[in-house]
């Protein structure tokens, strides 16, 4: 919970005005503290990390025809840097945005995590749209739990749908 709450505080001090086409609402941790020890290196190492996450998104949007809307970024982080983003967003983003701003954000270098994945949510808020007030549940996450019975825990969803190395 302390995580938590160093977290949020480091994250949301990055500002947004009317005139900007992103904003963070929240940050929300999608496993507990006790699983994200090991994994995060520091709370600093993931707060600069979403920090330039965010700036990325603000200027890969800059430009880009408004399209307000509210949702998540959705980002996860193995070891060796490696990170991915879905977007959760309703109203959908147009696709050649969506595509603009999935890869602005990959191309932000991640922390390197240890043993283990790293998943986040970004609650947001583009154009003014307005924020999620439910919880994020990417279209790809949604079709992976097809078929399955029961929860599943976050990092192994992750590793279900982020092809490649495994987080853990």
């Amino acid at each position: 919970m302390k995580r938590l709450v160093a977290l949020s505080a480091a994250c949301l001090t990055f500002t947004a005005t009317a005139a900007t086409p992103y904003h963070s609402e929240s940050v929300m941790l999608l496993q507990p503290d006790s699983v994200l020890q090991e994994p995060v290196p520091s709370v600093d190492a993931l707060a600069n990390y979403i920090k330039a996450v965010q700036a990325t998104s603000d200027q890969a949007l800059s430009g880009q025809a408004p399209s307000p809307t509210g949702g998540y970024l959705v980002l996860a982080v193995r070891p060796g840097g490696q990170s991915m983003v879905w977007l959760d967003f309703k109203p959908a983003l147009p696709a050649p945005t969506a595509a603009k701003l999935r890869a602005a954000i990959l191309a932000v270098p991640a922390f390197e995590a240890q043993n283990g994945v790293v998943v986040i949510a970004l609650n947001s808020s583009l154009w003014g749209g307005p924020a999620s007030s439910t919880f994020t549940s990417p279209q790809e996450w949604t079709d992976a739990m097809q078929g399955h019975d029961g929860p599943m825990e976050v990092g192994e969803l992750v590793d279900k749908v982020w092809p490649g190395r495994p987080g853990t």
